[in-house]
């Protein structure tokens, strides 16, 4: 009968041992799960810094030389930069996107676009610092060739690297899905071809670049 007593008491022991371990992982997947507040009780987001005007930086990222991503939304600090990984493209891509702004008044057949002021050299275009990549383009003309076709061109002294054609639709074009690499020391020019469907008029072409982590 002792016997008995003791095997229920340890049964028994067990059993709330293995309770309260069940009860701990429950708990603490429900906090892992809900919203995380640093300064606050009432986070209004999965993640929410609450910060006090003490001088200190709400958040402090440690600069990685060569992170490897895997998921889109992945965000590191690469030298002095901020990317984001994009899964899309297989790359570390700055958080910031820059415009390259070129355009030619009247009616242009077969010429190079204008960057900037009026710089229409093959031999020119804006000098890129870091390794970065185009991925976006877009078109906008007044009349004429609805279709007309642009090369955008990657270009290092005198030899162009890369190519990438696009054709007006209706007289625009807008994309963001392009993936042209291009290194720091390479320049980007725009030229008009001549698709023998006539003159574009006053077209205004963005290239749009991120730099490459």
């Amino acid at each position: 009968m002792k016997i008995c007593s003791l095997a229920l008491f340890y049964y028994i022991s067990t059993m709330n041992r293995l309770m309260v371990i069940i009860a701990f992982f429950v708990g603490f997947t429900g906090v892992v799960r809900g919203q995380i507040g640093v300064g606050t009780n009432n986070p209004t987001a999965e993640l929410e810094v609450e910060t006090e005007n003490a001088g200190l930086p709400a958040l402090e990222l440690n600069p990685q030389t060569n992170p490897v991503g895997t998921d889109a939304g992945q965000i590191a600090v690469i030298g002095d930069e901020l990317y984001m990984y994009d899964a899309s493209r297989s790359k570390w891509l700055s958080m910031a996107t820059m415009p390259l702004q070129f355009g030619r008044n009247g009616a242009t057949t077969a010429q190079n676009i204008h960057f900037g002021g009026n710089m229409v050299s093959a031999l020119s275009g804006p000098l890129m610092p870091k390794d970065g990549t185009i991925i976006g383009i877009t078109i906008n003309s007044a009349n004429g060739n609805a279709t007309k076709e642009f090369e955008i061109r990657v270009r290092n002294d005198n030899s162009t690297l890369s190519t990438e054609s696009v054709n007006l639709v209706d007289n625009v074009y807008n994309s963001i899905s392009h993936n042209i690499d291009f290194s720091s020391g390479d320049y980007i020019t725009v030229r008009a071809r001549d698709n023998g469907n006539g003159d574009v008029i006053d077209p205004a072409i963005v290239v749009w670049v991120k730099w490459r982590g």
